[in-house]
């Protein structure tokens, strides 16, 4: 089983997604890219603080860009925005049935799941929480399955 966690940068949400699915799916491949990463960014420090505060300590991330090769090889597509799905369903037309709006498939809404990159504080923990409940729900739903 092979989940695709994808955001704008692929250093806040994507990659929080990715460590609490991880974390639900030990014998899964869980990996997240970026729609616009560039491997310069560098995941930041409130992002490790709060997977710390969820007893996840992951090891160096690199933001890694999107390619068709990861579409093919991941059984479920979670994007974290309707136009990250639109677009990607646009593009890529034949991944269709495997790519979904991650709120969607965990909790049956199409909601936005919120960039908190520029937030601090209580406003960037309860954005990031959100992230990780979606994917930890998410997780379990494809474990189910």
């Amino acid at each position: 089983m092979n989940l695709l966690f994808i955001c704008h940068a692929n250093v806040c949400r994507s990659f929080i997604a990715q460590e609490v699915a991880k974390k639900y799916l030990p014998n899964a491949r869980v990996f997240s890219r970026g729609l616009y990463a560039d491997p310069a960014l560098r995941v930041p420090q409130k992002v490790l603080h709060f997977l710390a505060e969820e007893h996840i300590f992951p090891l160096p991330h690199t933001a890694t860009q999107l390619t068709p090769a990861d579409l093919e090889i991941a059984d479920f597509v979670f994007c974290m925005e309707p136009q990250q799905l639109d677009a990607l369903l646009d593009r890529y037309a034949q991944y269709t049935d495997k790519m979904w709006l991650l709120s969607d498939f965990a909790f049956g809404k199409e909601t936005a799941l919120e960039d908190p990159i520029s937030f601090e504080g209580r406003a960037f923990t309860k954005l990031a929480e959100r992230v990780a409940k979606a994917a930890q729900a998410a997780a379990q739903k494809v474990n189910n399955n």
